[in-house]
């Protein structure tokens, strides 16, 4: 890192990187995004990226990451009053992941999707155990969650959400946001003790 930088700057750098790249991905997309491009977004030299991110992979798997870190924070919050989440405020706060301006993967197009898919499974990204090792992180939080549960259904029903919004151009648009409330019911319906 340049000596130039003081701290506060680096950290000013590194939060203006991040913003841009949610705002390159919905404006040209993942695959389309270079390094140049977000530099120049920054005002920042392609060089200096590279004091921040040793690639556009790493960057990318930071905007991810930082949107888990998101709701990760949304889900411990709702914890502290009484240590579990109902299954209702799993599948709101869920949800509300779920929206574009909360989930930059709802934003992206099949193109992002294999660009990603080539580039992030080393990262651990696609890798089922990794799947499944987060969502059983998640439900754990959640209280009444029935015991024969099968993890792998619910992590199918959060990919159709993702392969829907690949494919968001073939859908009827004004009724897109239902039929993602409709899945979140779907996966209330089977999670939930009866």
């Amino acid at each position: 890192m340049p000596a130039n930088f003081t701290e506060e700057q680096r950290q000013d750098i590194r939060e203006k990187l991040i913003a841009s790249g949610y705002d390159l991905i919905r404006e040209i997309g993942l695959k389309k995004m270079k390094v140049s491009v977000i530099a120049e977004r920054v005002d920042i030299a392609t060089g200096t990226f590279y004091h921040f991110f040793e690639s556009k992979e790493a960057y990318v798997k930071a905007l991810i990451d930082a949107q888990s870190e998101k709701l990760q924070e949304k889900l411990l919050a709702a914890m502290s009053l009484s240590g579990k989440l109902t299954a209702e405020q799993m599948i709101r706060i869920l949800r509300d992941s779920f929206r574009t301006e909360n989930n930059i993967l709802m934003e992206l197009t099949l193109d992002d999707w294999v660009w990603l898919k080539s580039h992030m499974t080393e990262t651990g990204m696609f890798q089922k155990v990794r799947d499944e090792q987060e969502a059983a992180r998640y439900l754990s939080y959640v209280e009444g969650i029935r015991q024969d549960l099968d993890i792998r259904i619910v992590i199918n029903f959060f990919k159709t959400i993702y392969s829907m919004a690949q494919n968001r151009d073939t859908f009827i648009k004004e009724v897109f946001e239902t039929n993602i409330d409709m899945i979140f019911d779907c996966i209330y319906s089977y999670a939930v003790q009866k």
